[in-house]
């Protein structure tokens, strides 16, 4: 699996508490058909086992393992870790309750073949949402292959087509652009970066074939309400980047920033939480008449905004 020299991928996985899964996604990365790659494995202070299995799986060879005594909100601070001390061109990241198709890399590794020489440091392959064993419906996006800054953050007003397991970037500009927020987010952290590199790249690459798995039932992150306490992280994206950016591209980074913010706040709004400060954070510029329709929803009072939910999910 590992080179002798430099690998062309290094796929780090951060660990938390997750013994329970680790050894499902491990086993995914060890079935690889694509061989040139390292796994760097970051435990952030586990206390379930994690780290004893892991230490195992070093000892047979099949991954590096660092520890961290600090359990980082979000896992950033370990992905960031593992990034640093990566050998190979290229960065991925597989959460340790999540997995891949035995393609993955292989995927990964033909398109940076095929668009060698252009200027291309972040490639993405579709993923898979899955909620216990009920995959949700893809969405089919018309762009695919080589995609301009605009066409990325379109992409991303639309959905999250980036998702952590499913992202190759290159790890140098990964490094030069300070990594992922640590310390900062709780939770969207990986969105508001990913939203920030559609912005800095000149091109990305899209894959329209499912290579990596995410499941949701798995992600504690998600699940706890504690994490919806501030506003979206996206909101920050565009910091000193809008002078880069033509009025169009300002124009989708905005609406995919908005598409955030909404969401975000009607999750929170189910929770019985004040959206206020989440809705005065939209811009103003690129809402939709749907986002609009969300907002004024949102405002209604709490049982009235839930049954009215209740109602649109019976006809969905």
């Amino acid at each position: 699996m590992e080179s002798a020299g430099s690998p062309l991928f290094s796929v780090v996985v951060p660990v938390y508490n997750k013994a329970k899964y680790l050894d499902e996604a491990l086993g995914s990365l060890f079935v690889q058909t694509f061989k040139d790659f390292e796994i760097v494995a970051v435990d952030d202070g586990s206390t379930d086992g994690s780290l004893e299995l892991l230490e195992q799986y070093q000892a047979q060879g099949k991954l590096r393992l660092y520890q961290r005594h600090q359990p980082g909100p979000g896992g950033y601070a370990a992905r960031n870790h593992g990034a640093r001390l990566a050998k190979g061109q290229w960065l991925l990241f597989q959460d340790a309750d999540d997995g891949c198709s035995p393609d993955h890399l292989a995927q990964f590794n033909e398109n940076i073949q095929r668009t060698e020489g252009r200027p291309i440091k972040l490639y993405v392959n579709a993923y898979a949402k899955l909620r216990g064993d009920r995959a949700e419906p893809a969405v089919a996006y018309p762009h695919e292959g080589e995609i301009s800054r605009q066409q990325g953050l379109e992409l991303f007003s639309r959905s999250d087509y980036i998702h952590m397991n499913g992202a190759c970037i290159e790890r140098a500009a990964f490094l030069e652009s300070g990594g992922f927020p640590a310390g900062v987010y709780r939770r969207g952290g990986d969105v508001y970066y990913w939203i920030r590199m559609l912005a800095i790249l000149e091109k990305t690459h899209y894959n329209r074939k499912i290579t990596s798995q995410w499941k949701i039932d798995h992600c504690g992150i998600s699940n706890d309400i504690i994490n919806l306490a501030h506003i979206h992280p996206a909101r920050d994206a565009l910091s000193s980047l809008s002078g880069r950016l033509s009025w169009r591209e300002a124009y989708y980074a905005r609406k995919a920033i908005n598409r955030k913010l909404v969401s975000w706040s009607v999750e929170k709004r189910m929770h019985g939480m004040k959206v206020t400060e989440d809705i005065a954070s939209l811009y103003l510029s690129a809402l939709s008449v749907k986002q609009l329709l969300h907002c004024m929803m949102l405002l209604l009072p709490r049982n009235v905004f839930q049954n009215f939910r209740s109602l649109v999910a019976k006809h969905q």
